[in-house]
């Protein structure tokens, strides 16, 4: 008897989740199905199709209405049961937390954002007490906005940089200062009792890939964080790549190369070569003429290096300066032969360029694959992200 019970029970649960599943997959403007298209979709019967949908609506994750699909009257004869999926019966949160801001935004069950907002620290050195605490302030006031209570969020979800183990701490020195050993599980759940998780942004920047981004068809991914810092998230055979203590991502070996590091992020290398760029230019006797290299560099920022950005630099690749084209294939080496050790190692069939650097995908892309050619036989798919500086906290 007992045993009848629990795979009675087992069964319910499977078939409620099947429903579930089915439902949750249609897009919002064509939400609903009746009870006909659930018995098609999953190959129930009609009697288990009522049953595990009437289980959802008593848990209130689905609405039952009558008559109508799609806006459609469902004809003649006994009316249609018609069932869609709850999206705000529920919300969850993600959380990036950055060297120099942190992003949060609340989503319903759909992952639709409901409410996001970043702030930026105005000192990237600012200690790990000061920084949780705006974190957790920016995360409190982004559920509000979405007119939620704490207790209405079902999961949190954090990115940070470097190895997390599972119980939320962070094991490694990163790029953000004081973050070495800090509870960032602990420090979250002080605000919301839902179940929070900690995962490293990499590789939430790829689980956001796969599910909305360049990356929702390729079994076989890196997907490079290439703002600040350099930072990997590897996936083989459709599986996340973490390793011992969730550290597969360590591109420490790029130190074995010659004067690079993880520091050479696409837009920390570029910014830097562009400034020295425009200091050369600066030393010489008169301004530049117009199409010599790094005059559009210079009129970009009026001929100050400590002005100069990754945009400036890319954006003076757009208007033809052969110098800044030089800066920017320069600031690229880094991650070049970092897709080219791991395509070595994975043969991925596709590599995604994340973070905010994923906006110059037009000009940075053509020079990165020139490069990968010449570092390996066979050039792996190579794209900028769609999600840019979204991907983490859409991982989350």
């Amino acid at each position: 008897m007992p045993g009848d019970i629990a795979t009675s029970a087992l069964a319910r649960r499977v078939n409620a989740a099947r429903i579930l599943a089915k439902l949750r997959e249609r897009p919002p403007g064509r939400a609903e199905m009746s009870s006909g298209d659930l018995v098609d979709a999953t190959g129930m019967s009609r009697p288990t199709v009522h049953a595990a949908a009437h289980h959802l609506v008593e848990l209130g994750w689905v609405r039952e209405t009558t008559d109508r699909v799609d806006g459609r009257l469902s004809g003649r004869g006994r009316p249609s049961r018609v069932f869609s999926f709850v999206a705000n019966a529920g919300h969850v949160l993600g959380v990036d937390i950055g060297a120099h801001s942190v992003r949060v935004a609340v989503a319903d069950l759909r992952g639709v954002f409901v409410a996001e907002a970043r702030i930026a620290f105005g000192d990237p050195s600012v200690g790990p007490e000061q920084r949780i605490a705006r974190v957790r302030k920016l995360a409190v006031e982004v559920v509000r906005t979405a007119g939620l209570r704490g207790e209405q969020v079902l999961a949190v979800c954090v990115g940070t940089s470097g190895p997390v183990d599972a119980d939320g701490v962070v094991q490694q020195r990163t790029g953000i200062p004081g973050f070495l050993g800090v509870d960032l599980r602990a420090a979250l759940a002080r605000d919301f009792a839902a179940r929070v998780c900690v995962e490293n942004d990499c590789n939430l920047a790829l689980i956001g890939e796969r599910w909305r981004g360049r990356a929702g068809a390729s079994q076989d991914v890196v997907c490079l964080l290439a703002g600040e810092r350099l930072g990997v998230g590897m996936c083989a055979g459709g599986t996340l790549v973490r390793g011992q203590a969730n550290s597969a991502r360590d591109l420490g070996f790029l130190s074995l190369m010659g004067d690079y590091s993880r520091d050479d992020g696409i837009a920390s290398a570029v910014r830097r070569r562009g400034a020295s760029l425009l200091a050369e230019v600066a030393a010489g006797d008169t301004p530049p003429l117009p199409g010599a290299p790094g005059a559009e560099l210079r009129a970009l920022t009026d001929g100050d290096p400590r002005r100069v950005s990754a945009s400036d630099v890319f954006e003076a690749v757009r208007r033809g300066d052969a110098g800044a084209a030089g800066a920017l294939e320069e600031g690229l080496e880094a991650a070049a032969r970092a897709i080219a050790t791991l395509t070595m190692l994975l043969a991925p069939e596709l590599v995604v360029i994340t973070g905010a650097v994923a906006a110059a995908g037009d000009v940075l892309l053509p020079p990165l694959r020139r490069r990968l050619t010449e570092l390996v036989p066979r050039v792996p798919r190579v794209e900028a992200s769609p999600l840019r500086e979204q991907a983490v906290v859409t991982g989350a």
